[in-house]
């Protein structure tokens, strides 16, 4: 069994387009960090895929790097990693040799898959019946199965896709000599030397073929749709033991593998977002808003499926998530496209110049709206402008709208689901405007708490690990170890603040309606 000796935890961070490697010692302070870039491949219109090997070998550079620092690398304690979800590749059972790219959830060429799957007559009877006995009990289960849209995202239609354009491979699947896996087992793969093909909840869940209720792979799918069920790997808890990594890859030094997690899962992690109705958001690119809804599973009935945020020593912890396509993008195209600014700060000190918007309202949506909307032809828009409008209010209104954006995903989570959300954590790049989270903070009529560390995955990976060996005693100590976060609490008038939601809500009732 792994102990709690050593100083430090080592965490990886494997994201779309980078892998980063931390060491964080026992104050949760991060310590070292480096990083490798992993860019994609985009063959064709539509694809998105990444050179599996190339990103081992990133990997590989990250810990001799960790290496090199003889003081640091001698004194590790465990292991935890945090990936992008949903993305998966293939690989051969005898040799481990990949067999197909890692394919992005991103990638859309099983688009066509998606629509046969949806239209699957047996899938479709079996959406049938679970919508009369929804409708008769309410179980969350049929309720799910009823409302299920088969999409790009999930890895069921990729996965299919890949079998179907390749059929040779699908016979040595059925035969057994094929794995599957998402990038953290494929870490942990390759770590162990391929003495283990492991995942954890969090992960499978987010390929869409595991069942979040039953806490099983998902065996009616693969029956309906001809996938293999023995391509699948061991589903273990978060913090589960996922073997050791080989000496050869840590200075002869073998260091226990003891967390496993989605990125967006191991940030709500990170933030200490232990209760019920505690949230996070992550604005990068996109925005992420993940909110802990407890031990039992709900949905959304307009469209939000129950997650896995963890599963800790056999109990497991449900999340919701919705998502703003565009933040951290919208600001680069204000800045590259029409010239407005170019990063947060600048974006930030602009609207400060602006006390209000002057009546004008932005609706950030220009890839199309979601939660809870659900408009994917929806564009981006702004209402109210005259002749007294300042390129200050457009910023502000900028700033305004992506908060509006995440408020009505907070709202429409509240009201679907009855959990009452606490308060707000926030981390990323977009988090470093001050008056958007004060804007997040007047709407949602909750305190804005943003952390100290832009990114949070990391972090999140090496407090499951840790804690799996004693190295942190409880989630109490974890929550000591925040500090350096700064708040936001409410201060707007509640008539300017009802004011406001309204003629948003008018705005984006016009916006699309212009389809």
């Amino acid at each position: 069994m792994a102990h709690s000796q050593g100083k430090y935890v080592l965490s990886i961070d494997s994201g779309g387009s980078g892998i980063r490697a931390f060491l964080l010692d026992r104050k949760g302070k991060i310590v070292e960090r480096q990083y490798e870039k992993t860019p994609p491949n985009i063959p064709e219109p539509g694809a998105l895929e990444h050179d599996p090997e190339a990103i081992w070998k990133a990997l590989l550079s990250l810990l001799k790097k960790i290496q090199k620092k003889k003081e640091l690398a001698k004194d590790i304690a465990v292991l935890g990693i945090c990936n992008q979800r949903g993305s998966f590749l293939l690989w051969e059972k005898e040799s481990g040799k990949p067999l197909t790219p890692l394919i992005s959830w991103a990638d859309v060429r099983s688009h066509k898959t998606a629509e046969t799957m949806n239209r699957n007559p047996i899938w479709r009877a079996i959406q049938l019946v679970s919508t009369m006995i929804g409708n008769l009990t309410g179980h969350p289960m049929m309720i799910a199965t009823s409302m299920l849209k088969f999409t790009t995202d999930h890895a069921t239609c990729r996965l299919k896709w890949v079998l179907d354009e390749n059929p040779e491979l699908k016979k040595r699947c059925k035969k057994g000599e094929v794995l599957f896996g998402t990038l953290d087992t494929w870490f942990i793969y390759k770590l162990t030397g391929g003495k283990h093909h492991f995942t954890d909840s969090s992960n499978a869940v987010a390929t869409g073929m595991f069942n979040p209720f039953q806490l099983v792979w998902n065996q009616p799918i693969f029956s309906i749709f001809g996938i293999p069920s023995n391509l699948f790997p061991e589903v273990k808890d978060s913090n589960g033991d996922f073997g050791f990594s080989l000496p050869e890859f840590m200075g002869g030094n073998s260091i226990p593998i003891r967390a496993s997690i989605g990125d967006q899962m191991a940030a709500l992690f990170g933030q200490c977002c232990f209760e019920p109705g505690e949230v996070k958001i992550s604005q990068g690119s996109g925005a992420f808003v993940d909110i802990n809804i407890g031990p039992k599973a709900k949905l959304s009935k307009r469209g939000l499926f129950p997650m896995i945020a963890w599963r800790l020593n056999g109990q497991t912890t449900y999340m919701l998530e919705g998502f703003v396509a565009t933040a951290g993008t919208l600001i680069d195209w204000l800045g590259k496209g029409i010239g407005l600014s170019d990063t947060p700060k600048v974006l930030n000190e602009l609207a400060a110049q602006a006390e209000d918007t002057e009546g004008l309202v932005f609706i950030p949506t220009p890839t199309g709206a979601r939660f809870p909307y659900f408009n994917p032809r929806a564009k981006a828009s702004i209402i109210g402008l005259s002749l007294a409008t300042h390129r200050r209010h457009v910023a502000r209104a900028v700033l305004e709208g992506i908060s509006l954006s995440l408020y009505e995903i907070l709202e429409g989570i509240q009201q679907d689901t009855k959990v009452k959300i606490k308060d707000i954590k926030v981390d990323g790049g977009v988090s470093q405007s001050d008056i958007l989270l004060q804007c997040l903070a007047d709407f949602s009529n909750v305190r804005v708490d943003r952390a100290p560390e832009p990114d949070m995955t990391a972090t999140g990976a090496a407090y499951l690990a840790g804690l799996s060996i004693g190295f942190w005693k409880n989630q109490e100590e974890l929550k000591k170890l925040q500090k350096g976060y700064k708040s936001f609490e409410p201060k707007m008038d509640p008539a300017k603040r009802i004011q406001k939601i309204q003629r948003w809500k008018k705005a984006v009732a016009a916006t699309l309606a212009l389809e």
